[in-house]
């Protein structure tokens, strides 16, 4: 965090990843014994590690707007003016439980949401009735940008 800005890049769990790849080593001591190719799991599951190894949220908040953009979910970044934002939240979740994973999700409590590997989420609920939620890997860093800038928002 820079002046009266924030920035933050998150990106899946590790242990996602790892499990992927475990998971690749299985089916294909499986399809070995079966004498299959093993290449059939490398089809499915490599294409799979790279998408979760180089997917990120990127965050950047200004004095003027909300800017995210999750790669390779959505490709270019969208602006959120804090005009358009009714009501900002900090909220401690369970990806799991509250959006059913990681990724792009929807969830009927918190909207469209841009989930990574971290618990707290800032939730925006927009005037035009829409719901945003995003995770946060630097809660304090976050809060700290809202007071040097005077943006209200609910703990």
């Amino acid at each position: 965090m820079s002046g009266r800005t924030f920035q933050e890049k998150s990106g899946f769990p590790k242990l996602f990843i790892t499990l992927l790849a475990f998971q690749a080593i299985v089916m294909s001591l499986v399809l070995i014994n079966d004498n299959e190719s093993p290449l059939i799991a490398l089809y499915v599951t490599a294409p799979l590690m790279l998408l979760f190894a180089f997917s990120f949220l990127k965050l950047n908040l200004n004095k003027d707007y909300f800017e995210y953009n999750f790669f390779p979910f959505t490709f270019k970044s969208t602006k959120i003016k804090w005009s358009d934002i009714r009501e900002i939240q900090i909220v401690n979740t369970d990806p799991i439980f509250d959006f059913g994973g990681w990724g792009v999700r929807l969830s009927k409590k918190y909207g469209k949401a841009f989930i990574t590997g971290n618990n707290e989420v800032i939730f925006l609920k927009l005037n035009n009735g829409k719901r945003r939620s995003f995770s946060v890997k630097n809660k304090e860093d976050l809060l700290r940008f809202f007071d040097e800038n005077k943006i209200s928002y609910l703990k």
